[in-house]
């Protein structure tokens, strides 16, 4: 069929679902998307558009422990995420990438965004 699209849903665990357990709320600027962290150390991305989307991003090994925007340019939408385990992640909202990933000593419980301007 032309023009048609199909979708598959994939599931990406095994036999038990997670429970996504949210340890970290945080609501992106535009309002459009709510990004929770949870206990296992994902995070989903809960568009609010009539479609209701849910994207997973796998990134961390431990609980999140806080989310952040990264950025205060309202153009690129970025947050950052850390773990207990002291991981640290940049993620662009608009396509769920892992743009930048690091492994500290200690573990962040709070982070707040400076005014600057991201390129």
């Amino acid at each position: 069929m032309a023009g048609n699209s199909l979708v598959l849903p994939i599931v990406l665990w095994g036999r038990k679902a997670p429970t996504h357990c949210v340890s970290a709320v945080l609501l992106t600027d535009d309002g459009a998307t709510i990004v929770t962290g949870c206990h296992d150390g994902q995070i989903c991305l809960w568009d609010l558009s009539v479609e209701l989307e849910v994207t997973l991003l796998f990134g961390h090994t431990a609980a999140i422990t806080c989310l952040s925007k990264a950025c205060a340019s309202s153009d690129k939408q970025y947050i950052v995420s850390a773990s207990a385990s002291g991981e640290m992640c940049l993620w662009d909202v608009n396509d769920g990438r892992c743009i930048e990933f690091t492994k500290l000593a200690c573990t962040h419980t709070g982070i707040q965004v400076s005014i600057y301007f991201c390129d």
